[in-house]
């Protein structure tokens, strides 16, 4: 819950300065930053929304929760998808290729939630645990791997994978007894996460930035 791509982000880690980014990776990553800032005011917003309405019933949390799930199973299928070009270095597309597992596991876990006409509250408790853990295990993955990589976004795309896994793992060992509780639970995740998407997805921005001016002229592709 959690983020642009492992070329673009490799392309300010190198030694103490900035790589030169080329304007073709530059479009690649600010379409991506867009994507990582839409699925922050989406979790800040159902956060806030959340925390102001606790106690509006369990059909309703269903809704909200679900909703939020599939639509970020859609915002991360759209960054994770494969954009392969001849030369790409090897190991680039794993940063994509977990953001695209994760993608899939919430479009699930989220229609599962909003279809399943009888689910009750700890049924949905599980089916959100259990997606929590799944996804955040695969962006814990992701994250590491682009840590090895030196990619410039690691470090807070395994913060939000590792608030994923808290979140399934407080979920799974110490299920809330109502639907109040759980609704301000899952509230305070949202935001916790939402903020770092924020504050991640900027400075990744900012380094990706820095990177592009320090580019020789001419240079460019």
């Amino acid at each position: 819950m959690g983020d642009t791509t492992a070329d673009a982000g490799s392309a300010g880690s190198s030694g103490h300065g900035a790589a030169p980014l080329s304007d073709r990776t530059f479009g690649i990553a600010r379409r991506l930053w867009g994507l990582v800032y839409l699925r922050a005011a989406m979790y800040l917003a159902a956060g806030i929304v959340l925390f102001a309405n606790p106690d509006r019933g369990l059909v309703w949390v269903r809704w909200l929760v679900g909703g939020l799930i599939v639509a970020q199973g859609v915002l991360l299928t759209v960054e994770g998808a494969p954009t392969r070009r001849p030369g790409r270095p090897q190991g680039a597309g794993d940063e994509v290729s977990w953001r695209l597992i994760a993608g899939v596991l919430s479009l699930l876990a989220g229609v599962l939630v909003v279809v399943w006409p009888s689910m009750t509250g700890p049924v949905m408790y599980l089916v959100v645990a259990v997606w929590a853990c799944a996804a955040g295990a695969v962006g814990v993955i992701g994250g590491l791997r682009g840590r090895a990589l030196r990619t410039a976004s690691w470090d807070w795309q395994l913060v939000n994978a590792v608030l994923w896994v808290v979140l399934g793992l407080v979920m799974l060992l110490r299920p809330p007894s109502d639907v109040p509780t759980s609704a301000q639970l899952l509230a305070l995740y949202l935001v916790l996460a939402g903020a770092v998407l924020l504050v991640g997805a900027f400075a990744t921005g900012t380094r990706a930035r820095d990177a592009r001016k320090a580019r020789p002229d001419g240079a460019a592709g």
